[in-house]
């Protein structure tokens, strides 16, 4: 997810001159200090106690974020792939029939 943010969001949200720029490093902030987190934590039971936190909490409210900057976004700068490019693949792709020959 910092990836994510690092490469494409925060990128697009630059080239289009919208979204919450400062919202987002702000986001990848906590991200990388939750892993630290966890890795400095002194029992596997903290470890993953801090992971359930970051994945089903932290990382919830971050995607909110970047779900709403998606929005906003012009689709020409957003470079990831958009959930409709997800849920309808199979439209979005042209590919030749393949030939087996005889």
């Amino acid at each position: 997810m910092v990836d994510m943010i690092n490469q494409h969001i925060i990128p697009s949200c630059k080239a289009a001159g919208l979204g919450p720029v400062a919202e987002l490093e702000s986001a990848v902030a906590t991200l990388k200090d939750a892993v630290a987190a966890i890795h400095a934590a002194d029992s596997s039971f903290e470890q993953a106690r801090l992971a359930r936190v970051l994945r089903l909490e932290t990382m919830i409210d971050i995607r909110e974020i970047c779900d709403a900057t998606e929005e906003i976004i012009p689709a020409d700068l957003w470079t990831l792939a958009t959930y409709k490019e997800l849920l309808f693949l199979d439209s979005h792709t042209v590919t030749e029939p393949e030939y087996f020959g005889e």
